[in-house]
């Protein structure tokens, strides 16, 4: 659903068509409005077009950095995935082998329990 919301950037109005809600679309425009601000501060015979190019590079660069940060954590993420799989697997291979000695310890403990037995009985 569109919401209709209006905006003032650096002193002009806009009428955005957005999918965002109206507090969402005036908390960007004031943010925006304050970057132009701190721009601008001391400047006093940069444009408005001028002001507007430097933000929008800044936000360009942010947008590229955290874009880079996300699939840098998106590597991390598939790393640690492949390796708690590798980890996983070898744990799933030393449970069977440990379930295999077990059986073999205690097939042996059989063994020397009717071996103990029939050495007894022999001796007497």
């Amino acid at each position: 659903m569109n919401n209709v919301v209006k905006v003032r950037i650096f002193g002009k109005d806009y009428v955005l068509n957005t999918e965002e809600t109206e507090t969402y679309a005036m908390r960007l425009a004031a943010m925006l409005n304050q970057k132009l601000e701190k721009v601008t501060k001391g400047a006093s015979s940069m444009s408005k077009l001028d002001a507007a190019a430097l933000v929008a590079l800044d936000a360009v660069d942010e947008a590229f950095k955290a874009s880079t940060n996300i699939e840098n954590i998106r590597t991390q993420i598939k790393k640690y995935a492949d390796e708690a799989s590798t980890a996983t697997a070898a744990m799933e291979e030393l449970s069977r082998e440990n379930k295999a000695l077990r059986e073999r310890i205690s097939q042996l403990e059989k063994e020397l329990a009717v071996r103990k037995s029939l050495s007894g009985t022999s001796s007497k």
